[in-house]
Parts: C-alpha cells; sequence; structure tokens
C-alpha cells in the first residue's frame, strides 16, 4: 500500500504483487477459452450431426459445390505460426517477435475473409434472394466465422503486444505474465483452427 498526498488531502492506492494480478487475469482469459470451446464443439458436434443424418440428401445438394479439403488447413497455418513464434518469444523473454505474430494475425485474417467472399455455394432463386446450396454450406459458414472471429480478437491481441514493446516503462514480472496470458489465447484459437480444419477437411 502507497499514499500519496494531492491539495491537502491523502489518499490511498492500493496495489497487489504483479505476479498475483497477472495470474488472475490468465484465469480470466482461460475460463473465456473455456466458453469459447464450449461453442466451437457444439458447431462441430452439428457439423457431423447434419452430415451423418444427410436428410433429404441435403447435406450437398446434387449439383452442390464445396470447397477442397485442404482449405481450412490455409486459414489454420497462420494461426499455428502464430503460436508457435509467440511461445518462442516468451520463453526468450523477447518482445521482438511480436511482430511476426501480428504479422501472421494479418495474413490469417486476411485469406479468412477471402474465403467468406468467395464461397462457391451461395446460388440465386428465381427471385433474385441469395441462398445457400445444402446444410454443408451453412455450417462451413458458421465455422469460417467463428474462425474469422478468432483473428479479428487476436489481432488486437498482438497488435497491443507489438505497442507494448515501444514502451520503456513497464514491469516486468507483470509483463511476462500478460505474454503467458496471451500465449494461453494463441494456443487456444490455433488448436480451435487445427479442429475446424479437419472438421471441414471431411466433406
Amino acid at each position: 500500500m502507497s499514499s500519496d498526498t494531492q491539495a491537502g488531502h491523502e489518499f490511498h492506492i492500493h496495489h497487489d504483487a504483479p505476479a498475483v494480478v497477472g495470474r488472475r487475469e490468465r484465469l480470466g482469459v482461460r475460463l473465456l477459452i473455456v466458453a469459447d470451446g464450449a461453442f466451437v464443439a457444439g458447431m462441430i458436434f452439428s457439423y457431423f450431426y447434419l452430415r451423418g443424418l444427410n436428410a433429404n440428401n441435403a447435406w450437398i445438394p446434387k449439383g452442390g459445390h464445396t470447397f477442397s479439403a485442404s482449405t481450412g488447413w490455409v486459414v489454420a497455418l497462420p494461426l499455428i505460426v502464430a503460436a508457435i513464434v509467440h511461445k518462442i518469444g516468451v520463453k526468450s523473454r523477447s518482445t521482438a517477435t511480436s511482430g511476426i505474430v501480428l504479422l501472421a494475425m494479418l495474413v490469417g485474417a486476411y485469406l479468412q475473409w477471402h474465403q467468406l467472399s468467395h464461397m462457391p455455394f451461395i446460388s440465386v432463386d428465381d427471385g433474385g434472394r441469395h441462398f445457400f446450396e445444402g446444410a454443408y454450406a451453412s455450417n462451413w459458414v458458421i465455422l469460417g466465422g467463428a474462425n474469422m472471429f478468432h483473428y479479428i480478437i487476436g489481432t488486437f491481441l498482438a497488435l497491443g503486444l507489438f505497442i507494448r514493446g515501444f514502451r520503456a516503462k513497464v514491469d516486468p514480472t507483470l509483463e511476462y505474465w500478460r505474454q503467458l496470458t496471451a500465449s494461453s489465447w494463441f494456443t487456444w484459437i490455433a488448436f480451435s483452427s487445427i479442429l475446424c480444419a479437419i472438421t471441414t477437411g471431411i466433406i
């Protein structure tokens, strides 16, 4: 606890130890990961359930289009690279890797956005209304959207870490814990992207 004086009034500021703050922040992110993981698991379950059910051959209708089985791996690779590079930076206590992580996130976000904006399985009815060709298309969009969400959050996080690397006055202990916290998120979204790539690869 420390004290300060301003305009004749003394007030007290309570500070937890940097390691305590770091552990608390990391726990919060891990709880977020658990919640996000539940959503991703539900999407993957829906994909395989509807694929197995294939009611009225609605999974991929006759003449329907799909992405290639490798499409998911194209957008998963930048997340995997970002997670690995960030872990290297944490172990070496170096912030020099933050630029590579940010670049990987930006490239991956562009690739995912490109896929979402060039989907081959959208048709147009006689009234000019667009619709998805089947259940595969709908499920792919959901999984692609989840991946895009991870890229958006990951990019903001990577940008923050990159900017913090230029700050001179940063508590080293708190900064180390925040790097570990970021590592938890990067590891999760890389793992999630692998699960989504495996899922969408099974057409």
